[in-house]
């Protein structure tokens, strides 16, 4: 499984790095532009999404993930991002439905102030307990957290890495070492409009091998809309093939709304 997800991710970046389109003078520099900066997780945008999940099998589960960013001003160099995960769940258990709030994250991670065609960032991220216990992690977790992108020509492509530990918790529960990565690849297309595929492959390597991985494949588009008479809006919705789940879900159907709150 890990020789599919290495070639798997082999390909969609040397397939974005090969390909090139023509630019004019009056574009915004590579990572500059708001149609850039919103495929950028650690751009210098002050944002609000709001991202549905339905994964699809015999039982269907139901994700809404609450995701804040806010950026601070270190200094003229140095920014910090600020990321909170909040997830609202709906998910089928061995005892039924489970509702609930699941494991909460927040990232702090650290880059450049100024804006570049690779721009990088990393800092410490944590991970709560899950207020009901049977819908995640039920142990405190901190982890370091990488992230490296490039914006050329239109494309978005790169990767984030976290990994967390547990570091305290009741002592008869499960210890925490659970891999949270996403690729990030995406094509600026005219009016607004762009395809992506940023699918979010995790691991809990404390598992069985047969549930150690989530790994979804596929794509999906979108449209940043700024021509309204409110904030910027990012819109976009894509679909998914598991190639391996935990609970041998077979699709993930993703609908997402970005509010744009502030961006420099």
């Amino acid at each position: 499984m890990k020789k599919l997800l290495l070639f798997a991710v082999s390909v969609m970046l040397i397939t974005c790095i090969s390909a090139q389109e023509n630019r004019t003078s009056a574009d915004a520099e590579d990572g500059q532009s708001l149609e850039d900066k919103i495929q950028n997780p650690i751009a210098n945008i002050a944002s609000f999404p709001i991202i549905y999940n339905l994964s699809t099998n015999e039982n269907n589960s139901n994700v809404v993930n609450f995701q804040p960013v806010i950026p601070v001003q270190l200094s003229k160099k140095w920014l910090l991002i600020t990321q909170a995960i909040i997830p609202v769940m709906n998910v089928a258990t061995q005892t039924g439905y489970e509702n609930g709030l699941g494991n909460i994250t927040f990232l702090g991670a650290i880059t450049p102030t100024k804006q570049s065609e690779f721009t990088w960032g990393a800092g410490p991220a944590f991970m709560l307990p899950a207020v009901n216990n049977k819908l995640g992690f039920n142990k405190f977790s901190i982890g370091p957290s990488v992230i490296a992108l490039k914006q050329n020509n239109g494309f978005t492509y790169g990767l984030l890495l976290q990994n967390f530990f547990s570091v305290a918790g009741p002592s008869n529960t499960e210890d925490v070492n659970y891999l949270y990565t996403q690729v990030i690849l995406s094509k600026n297309l005219n009016n607004g409009w762009y395809l992506y595929s940023n699918p979010i492959i995790t691991a809990d390597w404390n598992a069985t091998s047969n549930k150690q991985w989530t790994i979804p494949l596929g794509a999906g588009a979108g449209k940043l809309i700024t021509h309204n008479r409110y904030l910027p809006i990012n819109l976009k919705a894509g679909l998914f093939k598991y190639v391996a789940h935990p609970t041998e879900a077979d699709w993930l159907i993703q609908a997402q709304a970005t509010f744009i709150l502030k961006s420099k």
